[in-house]
C-alpha cells in the first residue's frame, strides 16, 4: 500500500470510529442499565416463619407431625392421593391429624383462580391456613375430593428423592355433583424413610 493510500485510508477509519464511537458507548449504557440489579427489595421470611429456611432430618421431621399411616407415604402416588382423601368426610368437626402427617411443617399449598373481575389470582397458603380453610368448610358442609394420578416424574438422589405428580380430581360437597374439577401438581420428597408432601398446586 502506498503512502497516499494508506493516508485516505487512516482518515476514513478515524471518521469512521467517531462517527461510531457515540453509538458504541450509547449501547454499553444501555446494556449496563439493563443488566443492572433490580433495587425492588428481597422477600424476607418474618421471624419464626415456615417460610424460613431450615434443614431437619427424617427423625427430627417425624418428631413435628402425627404419625402417618405407613402405606400413605410409601410412594409419590400413594401420599398424594392419602392428601385428597384425608379431606373427605361429613359436615361437622373434621380431624387434621391424617393430613397434616403428609406435609412438610413448611409446606405451602398454590392455586390459580379468578377474581371478581376476571382477572388471574395466583395464590398461597400455609398449612395451617389451609387447614382452617378445610375445617371452616366442614362446619358449612360435607367436602369429599377423588384424584387419578396422571404421571409421576421422579428422581433419586443421594439416598433421598424428589418427584413431580400430576393429577386429576373432583371434589365437592358431593363427589356425584362436583364443585370443582380439575388438574393439579404436588412436589413431594423422600427423606430415606417416607415421602413428605413439599407444595400442591391445583
Amino acid at each position: 500500500m502506498n503512502r497516499k493510500r494508506y493516508s485516505m485510508a487512516a482518515g476514513a477509519w478515524s471518521r469512521a470510529t467517531w462517527i461510531r464511537w457515540p453509538l458504541a458507548c450509547g449501547l454499553l449504557v444501555s446494556s449496563v442499565h439493563v443488566n443492572a440489579e433490580s433495587t425492588l427489595p428481597l422477600p424476607q421470611a418474618p421471624a419464626g416463619s415456615a417460610f424460613g429456611q431450615w434443614g431437619y432430618t427424617h427423625d427430627q421431621l417425624a418428631a413435628m407431625v402425627p404419625k402417618p399411616r405407613p402405606e400413605d407415604v410409601a410412594s409419590p402416588e400413594a401420599i398424594v392421593k392419602a392428601c385428597h382423601e384425608a379431606l373427605n368426610g361429613p359436615k361437622g368437626p373434621w380431624n387434621s391429624d391424617r393430613f397434616r402427617s403428609l406435609y412438610l411443617p413448611n409446606a405451602v399449598l398454590t392455586d390459580v383462580t379468578k377474581g371478581k373481575h376476571g382477572e388471574v389470582i395466583i395464590g398461597n397458603r400455609t398449612l395451617s391456613q389451609f387447614i382452617k380453610d378445610v375445617k371452616d368448610v366442614h362446619d358449612e358442609s360435607a367436602w369429599y375430593e377423588n384424584i387419578e394420578i396422571l404421571h409421576v416424574e421422579k428422581t433419586m438422589k443421594n439416598g433421598g428423592g424428589i418427584a413431580m405428580v400430576y393429577h386429576h380430581g373432583i371434589a365437592g360437597s358431593t363427589l356425584t355433583k362436583p364443585k370443582e374439577i380439575g388438574e393439579g401438581m404436588a412436589m413431594v420428597m423422600y427423606d430415606g424413610e417416607r415421602w413428605w408432601i413439599v407444595t400442591d398446586a391445583f
